[in-house]
C-alpha cells in the first residue's frame, strides 16, 4: 500500500471511530456514496478540532475531485470519438463548385467553404458537434540576409466541439493574397476563406468531390474562349491576376512546389510577375521553415 492510501486509510478510520461525536442522522438520510467531502462536512458538524485530520481529510477531497474531472474527461473523449465515427458514416463529399482558370497555367475546380458549411453543419448537429473559426490578421517575423522583418500573416484556427465537452482544434496559417484589385484586407480575406474552408474539411475527413484533370479543365477554358470574343478579352485583362493568385497558392505548398509552378510558365508570363515572384519566395521559405519545425 502506497503511503498517500495508507494516510488516506488512517484518516477514514479516525473519522468512523467516532461516530458518537457525529450528529445523528436517520438512516435514509445518509448519502448512497459517501465521498471524502461528506466526511469532511460531518468532520466539521461534529465540531471536530483536530487540524491535522481535517486537512487530510481536505486534501482527500481534491485528490477526489481530481479523479472525478478525469473520468469525465475520458467519458467526454470517448462519446466525442463514438458520434465523430456516427459522423463519418453520412459520408457527405462536398462538390467542386468553383472553377479557377490559371490561364497558360492550367485550371482547376475547387470546393468552397460556404458550400462546406452548408453541407457539413446540419450532420454535425445531428450527432452533437458544431464548429467555429477563429481567424487573426497580422504579422510574422521573418529573417533574410541576418535582418528581421515582420511580413503579412493569417492565422486561422478550427475548433471542432461536441456536446458532451470534449473538443480538437486544427490550425492552419498563411501569406495573404496579393491581386493589385483588392485592398490589403480583401487579400487577407481571400487567405481566410481558403484556410477556413482547408480546415474545417480536414479536421472533419471530409472529401471533396472529384480529382481535377488540367488537360480537360484547359479545353473546357478554350471552348469558352472561342464561344465569346467578350470572355476572351476578359480573361487576358485578368490573366497577371489570376497568375499572382496561383503563384500564391503554390507558394503556401512550399519552394518545390513554387519551383514546379514557375517552370510552367512561359517567358511572357514570368516578365510580368516581377517584384510579386520575389513576394511569392519569400512565402514559400516560411512555409518550408514551418514544415521544418512542426
Amino acid at each position: 500500500m502506497s503511503t498517500t492510501a495508507a494516510v488516506d486509510q488512517m484518516t477514514l478510520v479516525e473519522v468512523q471511530s467516532k461516530p458518537a461525536a457525529l450528529p445523528a442522522v436517520q438512516a435514509n438520510q445518509l448519502p448512497s456514496v459517501i465521498t471524502p467531502g461528506d466526511l469532511l462536512r460531518m468532520a466539521m458538524e461534529s465540531g471536530d478540532k483536530d487540524l491535522d485530520r481535517l486537512e487530510r481529510l481536505m486534501a482527500m477531497e481534491e485528490r477526489y475531485r481530481e479523479s472525478q474531472e478525469r473520468e469525465r474527461q475520458r467519458a467526454a473523449e470517448l462519446a466525442y470519438r463514438r458520434d465523430f465515427a456516427a459522423f463519418r458514416g453520412e459520408n457527405i463529399i462536398v462538390p467542386k463548385t468553383k472553377h479557377v482558370d490559371r490561364a497558360g497555367a492550367g485550371s482547376f475546380d475547387q470546393a468552397e467553404f460556404h458550400v462546406a458549411s452548408q453541407m457539413l453543419s446540419p450532420a454535425l448537429s445531428k450527432h452533437g458537434f458544431s464548429f467555429r473559426h477563429d481567424m487573426k490578421f497580422g504579422a510574422k517575423p521573418w529573417t533574410t540576409d541576418g535582418v528581421v522583418s515582420d511580413v503579412p500573416w493569417v492565422y486561422v484556427t478550427c475548433f471542432l466541439e461536441h456536446r458532451d465537452g470534449f473538443s480538437e482544434k486544427l490550425c492552419l496559417e498563411g501569406p495573404p493574397g496579393d491581386l493589385k484589385a483588392n485592398t490589403p484586407v480583401q487579400n487577407m480575406q481571400v487567405t481566410g476563406s481558403y484556410l477556413k474552408r482547408q480546415s474545417l474539411l480536414a479536421i472533419t475527413g471530409t472529401a471533396t468531390g472529384g480529382e481535377d484533370d488540367e488537360n480537360r479543365m484547359r479545353g473546357r477554358g478554350a471552348q469558352r474562349g472561342d464561344a465569346s470574343d467578350g470572355d476572351t478579352n476578359d480573361a487576358e485583362a485578368n490573366a497577371h491576376e489570376r497568375l499572382i493568385d496561383a503563384g500564391r497558392a503554390a507558394s503556401l505548398e512550399g519552394m518545390p512546389a513554387l519551383t514546379k509552378w514557375w517552370a510552367s510558365l512561359n517567358a511572357k508570363q514570368r516578365g510580368t510577375l516581377g517584384k510579386e515572384f520575389g513576394q511569392m519566395r519569400k512565402a514559400a521559405a516560411i512555409a518550408d521553415q514551418e514544415r521544418g519545425h512542426a
